[in-house]
């Protein structure tokens, strides 16, 4: 009998340590490794959660994804991007585009993404407008109106930009607010181009976006600037 009891003592402990390291691997490969998973990073052997099951809900005091949505159509713009553009816009209210400040429903042109992609291509000039001052026609292709009212210049780089602010001013009535109640904007802001014309160049793009359960949807773009 104790001659056995070293062999059973020696065998209970190599059952434990047996235990453990069983323990740990299971942990290390279950709960440690997932806790790291990303959110809506493929998890292998697991189904992919329904659209309708999704919880991503857009924060309103958050703005860090309102920016990031801005910085995606400043690119879109800056290179002519018509199709990347087109899948920015909301798909059930299009987007509206205002060339001087007061958003107008009655003048303003509105696309949804389907038409905005078939503007960009098929070389028809649509009346967007009057130009204040003048009253003439703006009479252009989509590509022409997004280069003369929209990207006119480097908003990449503006000095100033608004989260639900309007910097400018100017003749025109500011009313985005008031055009869109269920919507954010962000304007960017070019207090002057030259530096010689002491603020008379001044010009402004204002972004407005409508809050999705997947993102923020672009349905407006406004056109400021300084006008006579």
């Amino acid at each position: 009998m104790k001659k056995n009891a070293p062999l059973c003592v020696l065998c209970l402990l190599l059952g434990c340590l047996a235990g453990l390291a069983l323990n740990f691997s299971l942990w290390d490969g279950g709960g440690l490794f997932s806790a790291y998973i990303p959110s809506g990073a493929a998890v292998p052997g697991a189904e992919a959660p329904s659209p309708e099951s999704s919880t991503d809900t857009c924060d309103p005091t958050d703005n860090a994804p309102l920016l990031e949505a801005g910085d995606a159509v400043l690119e879109a713009l800056k290179r002519g991007d018509i199709q990347v553009l087109a899948a920015l816009i909301d798909t059930e209210r299009g987007v509206t585009f205002t060339p001087y400040s007061t958003v107008n429903p009655r003048s303003d042109l509105t696309f949804l993404p389907d038409q905005f992609t078939e503007a960009g291509i098929n070389g028809t000039r649509y009346v967007w407008g009057a130009t204040q001052g003048k009253g003439d026609p703006i009479e252009l292709t989509l590509p022409e109106y997004l280069k003369r009212y929209v990207y006119n210049a480097e908003y990449t780089r503006a000095p100033v930009i608004g989260v639900d602010h309007v910097f400018s001013s100017g003749n025109s009535l500011e009313n985005v607010a008031e055009a869109y109640p269920d919507a954010r904007f962000l304007e960017y802001y070019f207090p002057g181009v030259d530096p010689s014309n002491n603020g008379f160049d001044w010009c402004a793009l204002k972004l407005v976006f409508l809050p999705r359960d997947e993102g923020y949807r672009l349905v407006g773009i406004i056109h400021s600037e300084w006008t006579i």
